[in-house]
């Protein structure tokens, strides 16, 4: 995403999904201040960057209030932004659940939040046994099986396949949320489409 440094009164523009003078890179991580679940408006925060990218992004929320006390009431677009949203990453965290990924065995391996952290454990306590040579079976499963040995080297390559099919999905969700913050009717809204099969299988493993 991409920052417009110019405020808007007390917030910040809609940020952009591509570059352009002007404009100055927003980390992913910071998404999630600039654009608060639980605000009925975004884009008022205190932000520090070298130029070219945003280094840090802080939420202010004094300036928010000024804009909530000059706007009473609940905006029912902003409502309906909130619930899409809201969906969106339920939907993604369901469509984790239901959409393991096959490997090149034929197997197909789960990619849940849960699994990715225990695989990160597993490969982190494999590494350690190796650098102090010590012994350590390293295991995992395909979803519905039993714990099988692998090489550390297959199983890293495993998780890098994982990460890179999360990292699509996740990323996808994020530039459709911003979509969603941007729209400025309800119909605008209304044809924002979230699909995440449309996350194909470029983001696939092939080997």
């Amino acid at each position: 995403m991409y920052l417009n440094l110019n405020k808007q009164g007390d917030a910040y523009p809609a940020l952009q999904s591509n570059p352009a003078p002007g404009l100055v890179y927003f980390p992913d991580g910071f998404i999630h201040v600039f654009y608060p679940s639980d605000k009925r408006a975004a884009g008022f925060v205190t932000i520090e960057h070298d130029g070219a990218t945003v280094t840090s992004c802080v939420w202010d929320d004094e300036a928010y209030q000024r804009w909530v006390d000059a706007n009473p009431g609940t905006d029912e677009l902003e409502v309906a932004k909130t619930e899409r949203i809201k969906q969106s990453k339920d939907d993604l965290a369901s469509y984790l659940v239901s959409h393991p990924l096959q490997w090149t065995d034929g197997e197909y391996y789960s990619i849940t939040q849960e699994k990715q952290n225990q695989l990160t454990s597993k490969i982190m306590a494999a590494t350690m046994a190796q650098t102090l040579s010590a012994d350590y079976t390293l295991t995992w499963n395909s979803t519905g099986e039993v714990c099988k040995e692998w090489t550390l080297s297959d199983l890293s390559a495993l998780a890098f396949a994982i990460d890179r099919r999360v990292t699509a999905l996740v990323s996808y969700q994020q530039t459709q949320e911003v979509a969603m913050r941007n729209a400025e009717t309800q119909e605008a809204l209304d044809v924002i489409v979230v699909d995440y099969d449309s996350v194909g299988a470029n983001s696939e493993a092939t080997e």
